[in-house]
């Protein structure tokens, strides 16, 4: 009872913060207005609510894909960047800024999302033979990221000036490119019905690969299956909005605390935790020193920081 009443306490939560973020902003809006009036309709259907689904649908896909790939690598330390596939997708979408490139908002995704699939197969082609090794993956992993955040610097570095603004802002995080409102949502909910279905032998993986081997998993197709879907969310979601720092590394911290480490529940928890944190930072990156907007980054940095290091006491 306790442990529902926790997912009831947060889709409550959620359901207040959607509310929260439609009135703040640059120009606030009493909420009788919303209610009673159709004064404000073009600020918030056309603005304010396709940025809200977008903060829900990326903060609940990375934190998804960090739950995964802290499962898949053993290691608590673990976030849905480290195995590089993020980079691959800001490379291309920052190539683009600063090429002075104007494309369609589906288009500069769709490239990004491309660029990080690419990226994966280039991540299995190093880290695997005949089999799929975790640590050898780690470790492809992390170099492949190194490697992004070199041609990122030198991206950076050689760019125009007058779009080093706009790219640095996209890396630290941006919701404001928030057009398509189906295509991340229905990511996200197939994706956390898809993950669902392996609930059980994500519980007996996490207790590690000899005991689910013995416990009758096959260790082989469930990594698989977790890197694949680890890959497409954080595809999505830094193809959306840059890369968003913290949310993929605290979120499944917290949501272990809330309930153990029974996936039945973690998954659906992580997807609530994650869209609530998100949607909150993206609200006081808005509203914060309006009408000047913040990167989003700055402030999930805020929260995932000190959240992170109780987390590590209290682990201690």
């Amino acid at each position: 009872m306790k442990k529902a009443s926790v997912i009831l306490f947060l889709l409550l939560a959620l359901i207040l913060c959607i509310i929260f973020a439609l009135l703040s902003g640059s120009q606030h809006i009493p909420l009788s207005e919303i209610l009673f009036s159709d004064k404000w309709d073009d600020i918030i259907f056309s603005i304010r609510l396709p940025r809200v689904v977008n903060a829900i649908s990326v903060g609940g896909l990375l934190s998804l894909a960090g739950l995964l790939i802290q499962n898949l690598v053993k290691n608590p330390l673990a976030d849905p960047y480290i195995l590089g596939i993020s980079g691959a997708s800001a490379s291309a979408q920052l190539a683009i800024i600063a090429a002075g490139i104007i494309l369609p908002f589906w288009l500069f995704v769709t490239i990004g999302f491309v660029a990080a699939l690419l990226s994966l197969g280039l991540l299995l082609l190093l880290s695997s033979k005949r089999t799929l090794n975790t640590q050898n993956l780690l470790l492809s992993g992390v170099v492949i990221a190194f490697a992004y955040g070199a041609i990122i610097s030198m991206t950076l570095t050689l760019s125009p000036s007058a779009s080093t603004k706009s790219m640095l802002f996209w890396l630290m995080g941006d919701l404001s490119y928030s057009s398509a409102l189906i295509y991340p949502l229905v990511i996200l909910v197939s994706g956390s019905i898809w993950v669902y279905a392996y609930n059980r032998e994500l519980d007996l993986l996490a207790r590690g690969e000899f005991f689910a081997l013995k416990s009758g998993v096959n260790v082989q197709k469930i990594n698989l299956i977790i890197l694949l879907s680890t890959s497409v969310f954080t595809a999505v979601a830094v193809s959306m909005s840059g890369t968003i720092g913290f949310v993929g590394l605290v979120v499944p911290h917290l949501a272990r605390l809330l309930v153990g480490n029974v996936h039945a529940l973690l998954i659906p928890l992580s997807a609530l935790i994650g869209a609530i944190v998100l949607l909150l930072a993206d609200t006081l990156a808005r509203t914060v020193v309006a009408p000047v907007q913040l990167p989003v980054g700055v402030f999930t940095a805020f929260f995932g920081v000190p959240v992170f290091i109780y987390l590590l006491r209290k682990r201690t």
